[in-house]
């Protein structure tokens, strides 16, 4: 019988995340009902989400033929992390239009498909559509422009 190991260990992956994540919020948060869900309620149902998909990823392995783990994006992984990072680090003091565009322009440079152009105006797109949803229409308690910038 053969198995994909990369697929297998991503299955893999995917069913710890969503276990752990799935017992922290039952544990830790008020599920509540699905008429009345309380802050547990979806991360527990992400975390079964997560679970599921592992397991199809998994199911799928078996019967594949083993293919190669290939060469490691490091530029992805490195802009991407230090991306998120930044973001997390510098939301409330720079606001959440800087930050969320620096942090969306890491992002795009990660791949290299995108011309420096291109991974600017997805940058502004983004980091506009998501002030406009999160900050004005969902009222989150974050600055456009933070501390840092104003003089």
């Amino acid at each position: 019988m053969t198995v994909n190991f990369r697929d297998l260990t991503a299955g893999m992956a995917f069913i710890v995340i969503g276990v752990a994540f799935g017992l922290n919020a039952w544990l830790t948060l008020r599920l509540g009902t699905a008429h009345s869900m309380g802050p547990g309620y979806f991360p527990v149902l992400l975390g079964l989400v997560l679970v599921g998909l592992g397991g199809a990823i998994a199911y799928s392995a078996v019967g594949k033929p083993q293919e190669a783990f290939g060469m490691v994006a490091w530029r992805g992984i490195t802009l991407v992390t230090v991306g998120i990072v930044f973001f997390a680090v510098t939301v409330r003091g720079l606001g959440m239009a800087p930050s969320l565009a620096i942090a969306s322009f890491l992002a795009a440079r990660a791949s290299g498909r995108l011309s420096l152009l291109g991974s600017l105006l997805l940058a502004i797109g983004l980091s506009a559509f998501c002030v406009v949803l999160f900050i004005y229409a969902l009222r989150l308690p974050y600055p456009v422009i933070g501390n840092w910038l104003r003089f």
